[in-house]
């Protein structure tokens, strides 16, 4: 028993790097640049778990703007989904806006203006299928800093 326990110890230093190698990285960040063209335009990050959390959007104005997004597992079943301009205020006027983790419930949203306050309801709507976050026709006011989502697996993706 003796004489095997180094080679335990040995066998076990050698095989964790492998076991661990086989986790599933659940948290994922992409720096992307915003350019006004009035175009509206998709960016998508997605987890090696396959969930993708989609931002879709139009600005125009001022110049490129740096902008991240990161997704990360919450829970069993949970997603957070954040875009946003760091550091600073965005100088774009945003035309329109959505994001969605596909195949997932909206359960929590906040969306920020450039003075960094909480938007109102007025300003943006879940739709009717409750799996995305969209900008509200006549209330949105084109300004927006960071937009975060919650969202939980829907009842139909389980089965």
């Amino acid at each position: 028993m003796r004489r095997t326990a180094p080679l335990l110890l040995l066998l076990a230093i050698c095989c964790t790097p492998v076991l661990c190698t086989g986790k599933k990285k659940l948290l994922e960040t992409l720096s992307f640049d915003i350019k006004p063209s009035g175009q509206i335009t998709h960016q998508k990050i997605k987890l090696e778990n396959g969930v993708t959390c989609v931002f879709t959007y139009a600005a125009v104005g001022g110049t490129n703007e740096e902008w991240s997004m990161s997704m990360k597992k919450t829970g069993k079943t949970d997603y957070k989904c954040k875009v946003e301009r760091p550091e600073q205020a965005s100088y774009l006027y945003f035309m329109s806006f959505a994001i969605s983790v596909l195949e997932h419930h909206v359960e929590k949203v906040e969306v920020f203006d450039n003075s960094g306050a909480l938007l109102q309801d007025e300003d943006y709507e879940i739709t009717k299928d409750g799996q995305s976050v969209r900008h509200k026709e006549g209330g949105f006011q084109s300004n927006l800093s960071r937009v975060s989502l919650e969202a939980k697996k829907t009842a139909s993706s389980e089965l």
